[in-house]
């Protein structure tokens, strides 16, 4: 069990810092790509919005936690002990793979976020719904503290997303050709 050793939470914790040391660097590297996206039309706002393609205030790119969170919740079973549990496995594997996924989709989808709301609610239920949290052990705190962690960053995700959309600019509906031109 990987939470017994002494070196494995120096490593949380320096990912932690990383993490939140160079917010501002992949904040502003998430804004580029998604201004490129804008740019080549891989994503469109919808008719009569805009949206405004540069980096926002601080934590306003939640994407890197909610992959991290991801991938802690995939790795729960081998951290805390529980890989021998029924139905922990199968959860904690395909729900944490599936916020990872969306987490790092949401970049340029940011509406999917929503499904990593549901995968938090389900996270939070899940021990007590499968039937492997009844112990009060780490496999039922493990998988709440990571929902309600993924909904948050999700809630912020899309907040996020939300404050970026703008009113479009006004300018001609169509363009008739003209003659000689």
């Amino acid at each position: 069990m990987l939470a017994e050793r002494w070196w494995f939470w120096v490593l949380v914790g320096a990912a932690a810092v990383a993490i939140a040391v160079t917010e501002p660097r992949w904040r502003r590297a998430t804004a580029a790509f998604r201004a490129a996206a804008l740019r080549r039309r891989l994503v469109e706002a919808g008719t009569g919005e805009g949206v405004d393609p540069g980096p926002g205030g601080r934590w306003s790119e939640p994407w890197l936690p909610g992959f991290a969170v991801g991938l802690w919740i995939c790795a729960s079973p081998w951290i805390w002990g529980y890989d021998d549990v029924d139905g922990a496995i199968a959860t904690d594997v395909v729900t944490g793979g599936l916020i990872a996924i969306v987490s790092a989709a949401g970049v340029l989808f940011p509406a999917l976020l929503a499904l990593n709301v549901l995968a938090g609610l389900w996270l939070t239920t899940a021990p007590w719904l499968v039937g492997y949290g009844t112990d009060g052990n780490a496999v039922g705190v493990s998988d709440v503290v990571a929902g309600v962690v993924s909904c948050a960053l999700a809630l912020r995700g899309l907040t996020a997303a939300t404050s970026r959309l703008r009113a479009a600019q006004p300018g001609p509906i169509g363009r008739i050709p003209g003659r000689g031109r």
